[in-house]
């Protein structure tokens, strides 16, 4: 790792509102905002939990590929939970005061210790990407879903990519999982990852790292991604799932299948619609992206979709409202989903903007192919 300055991992606190946080649900306080494209990425005290290191290459994998196809940042949003609101005024005055060692009794332990881990972070993936900004910093909270949802901006401009199995399954508000939480309350782009279940040094946790809380890079590593499953339906969340899936297949030079299911006893016109479908998907993966489309029948495509997942690394698929099958490949561990297949990745997609973004890119097709006509007549 070459020489750079230590990383300075800023602490942020909620402002003062009429309301609790709780009662606020978190959107008053100091948002994130880039004026490009932001991965926030929360980080959770469970992450650091165990004698075992954190493999940041992995961790980070799918994060700085978003960003990077976006010419993005991303910034670690390392919350930590506090007891009440009167340590949480204590760090704020923490925060506003020039005089930081006089005070630092003020500060919670687990404060400072998350500025340590996160700044390990930062520094390890420094050396993944070095053309994607990779910074952090430490949000303290009095529940961990208000935090999250506190920091997060909205729009187009940010993204939220949640990681499964790595403590948002213990969060709950109002009987939601933090995961299910933001979903529903967030005003931007939500990814979420299931990672599969490797073993080694591909592993998430890396094995047998001594005295490390992020594994070094010559200790753990990420498995090379080959090739990508990207399932496409008619749902508002197609177009952001094939955006992710054109960022990884870009970063691991990947191929990519576009699969839709169709009903065996489908009409002509439905037929024609989905191939319409297919070419749309290869659309916005781009020249860049090899790829490939595939048209099926089957009368439950959920277990198309399921059963084709095995064959590939990694699928990217937009949020299931309705097929609630599908959800069992974010919401269960993989290897109960899948069986026998152990390390595929899944990332969902919810796309804030909804149907908006799809007709961006039918229009921005349109205006191409009405472009080239003109040429040719």
């Amino acid at each position: 790792m070459s020489d750079r300055k230590a990383t300075t991992v800023p602490i942020t606190v909620p402002d003062l509102s009429s309301q609790s946080e709780a009662d606020s649900y978190g959107y008053d306080g100091e948002v994130i905002h880039q004026p490009d494209y932001t991965v926030v990425v929360p980080v959770v005290s469970d992450l650091f939990d165990g004698n075992t290191g954190i493999n940041a290459r992995r961790f980070l994998q799918t994060a700085i590929a978003l960003a990077d196809d976006n010419d993005g940042d991303v910034v670690l949003l390392g919350i930590t939970e506090v007891a009440d609101e009167t340590t949480t005024e204590q760090v704020r005055e923490y925060t506003r005061s020039d005089d930081g060692d006089e005070k630092e009794q003020s500060v919670p332990e687990a404060v400072t210790e998350r500025q340590t881990q996160l700044a390990q972070m930062v520094d390890v993936a420094a050396d993944i990407d070095r053309d994607v900004p990779v910074q952090a910093l430490v949000r303290v909270a009095t529940d961990t879903t208000q935090g999250i949802l506190a920091a997060l901006g909205s729009g187009s401009g940010t993204a939220v990519l949640l990681l499964r199995g790595t403590g948002f399954e213990e969060s709950w508000l109002l009987g939601k999982s933090t995961i299910d939480t933001v979903i529903d309350e967030a005003e931007c782009n939500v990814f979420v990852e299931n990672v599969g279940d490797r073993e080694g040094a591909d592993a998430l946790y890396v094995p047998d790292v001594d005295g490390h809380t992020v594994a070094s890079l010559a200790e753990s590593d990420a498995e090379p991604i080959e090739s990508i499953l990207l399932p496409v339906g008619t749902g508002p969340h197609a177009a952001l799932a094939s955006e992710a899936a054109r960022a990884v297949a870009r970063t691991f030079d990947a191929s990519v299948t576009v699969l839709h299911v169709i009903s065996p006893d489908a009409s002509g016109k439905e037929r024609s619609d989905a191939r319409d479908l297919l070419t749309f998907a290869e659309y916005v993966l781009g020249p860049e992206v090899h790829s490939e489309t595939e048209l099926r029948e089957a009368s439950d495509p959920t277990d198309v979709i399921i059963e084709e997942a095995q064959n590939h690394d990694f699928t990217s698929i937009g949020f299931p409202e309705q097929k609630f099958k599908l959800r069992n490949l974010i919401f269960k561990p993989l290897q109960k989903t899948l069986a026998g297949k152990r390390d595929v990745t899944v990332v969902m997609g919810r796309d804030a903007d909804r149907t908006m973004r799809s007709l961006y890119y039918r229009y921005r097709r349109a205006m191409e192919n009405s472009d080239t006509d003109e040429r040719s007549g």
